[in-house]
């Protein structure tokens, strides 16, 4: 009989290929699920052939025999097809390795009792991959691994007694830990993450998120872990992104309160603080509503000494207040290009129609110690103006504190 091709393998190869049935390609062996039922397959496993299960059953024989009395077993290069479930009574209290492997179908690993260190070097995931209920008494090490999109990577009821390490790691989908509890450093340097959900996760010790690339968030818990971690390490500008993260996940629990008709005066104070500077992360942003409102006040105020109908007034001072506010609304948290853009065609359009090129009576309004000082009379609207103003500036400022400040 033939050896397998591949490299230091003297199995026989496996049926019309060239090599051994741990070595040789599975994507046949398995039958395809559409994408929506493979977000269910905790729950949904395809039904197998009759053929397909003598070929999984064969599979799991061989790789049995593999399993040595040695501490350390060392599994290279080989293409895994779906386990269902990994019960394997052979690996308890190793030391296990599995480098450059392929694993082609939805896999689990669950229930692995005494589980010493486990490293994952350089694989492949097709399909969703789920850890549960597993203590790991040493290391754990899932590094340079890539886990392709529409799939899943799953730890659940799960507790880390070594370091624990996705350093260089790409999840193109969702990455979850819930009731996980990580007693020693976790790394996440340099990882690549499309989605990362943490619920009820404990850490003990430092987690280290450095060069991290993630797209997505999935609760507020997974924003404040990151948050804290960048604090306690002095990052205070990556601890600030996170940190608006964190806001931002908050204000979508609060919308989904004001459905539920609760919180309002909440929901609006954590609008109005998201649009005004971004949580107090952009201080361009209230910055550019400062120069808009002012050039809105300096209009209204033109417009009330030059029309002496108040009907005139108030109907194109709600105008103007009106296509202001829509359009500051929209750009907020956009492009800082869009601000600058604005904010020339506000003062295009107000020194065309007021004259005020010099901008004499901006320069007043806008006047900080004005503000404090001014002993002009007021009315309501300049006083709300003012009142919005003196809110503005002290997020300009806290805005600017939080992305210079040290601890």
């Amino acid at each position: 009989m033939k050896e397998c091709s591949h490299k230091d393998c003297n199995l026989e190869v496996f049926e019309n290929s060239n090599k051994c049935i741990l070595h040789c390609e599975k994507d046949d062996w398995i039958p395809k699920i559409s994408n929506e039922e493979s977000k269910n397959f905790f729950s949904k496993i395809p039904i197998l052939s009759p053929e397909c299960k003598t070929k999984l059953k064969h599979f799991w024989y061989i790789f049995k025999q593999q399993i040595t009395e040695d501490k350390v077993q060392d599994f290279k290069n080989i293409i895994f097809p779906t386990n269902a479930e990994l019960e394997l009574k052979e690996l308890e209290n190793k030391i296990l390795k599995f480098n450059h492997c392929k694993f082609t179908d939805i896999f689990y690993f669950n229930g692995l009792n005494n589980v010493q260190r486990v490293e994952f070097n350089s694989c492949i995931f097709g399909k969703s991959v789920k850890f549960e209920y597993i203590v790991f008494k040493e290391d754990f090490l899932f590094q340079n691994c890539v886990i392709y999109k529409d799939a899943e990577l799953l730890f659940k009821d799960i507790n880390f007694n070594g370091v624990v390490s996705f350093i260089k790691t790409k999840v193109k989908s969702k990455f979850t830990f819930t009731q996980v509890r990580f007693n020693d450093i976790a790394l996440f340097n340099n990882s690549e993450i499309e989605d990362l959900f943490f619920e009820n996760t404990f850490f003990r010790k430092e987690v280290n998120f450095l060069n991290m690339k993630l797209n997505c968030v999935g609760n507020r818990e997974t924003a404040r872990i990151i948050k804290d971690s960048f604090e306690q390490q002095n990052n205070i500008i990556e601890a600030n992104k996170f940190y608006a993260l964190e806001m931002k996940k908050r204000e979508e629990e609060l919308e989904e309160d004001i459905k539920k008709g609760k919180n309002f005066f909440e929901w609006l104070v954590f609008k109005i603080h998201g649009i005004s500077s971004n949580h107090s992360q952009d201080w361009t942003l209230a910055l550019f509503w400062i120069i808009s409102l002012t050039f809105l006040t300096s209009f209204i105020k033109t417009i009330d000494s030059n029309f002496s109908q108040t009907i005139e007034k108030i109907g194109l001072s709600f105008i103007l207040i009106s296509i202001i506010f829509f359009i500051n609304i929209n750009i907020s948290n956009s492009k800082k290009l869009y601000y600058l853009i604005c904010g020339l065609v506000y003062y295009l359009i107000y020194a065309v129609f007021t004259k005020d090129f010099s901008l004499t009576i901006f320069s007043n309004l806008i006047n900080p110690f004005s503000i404090m000082t001014g002993k002009e009379e007021l009315n309501f609207g300049i006083l709300l103006y003012k009142i919005t103003i003196a809110y503005l500036i002290y997020q300009l400022i806290i805005s600017i504190r939080q992305n210079t400040r040290r601890k």
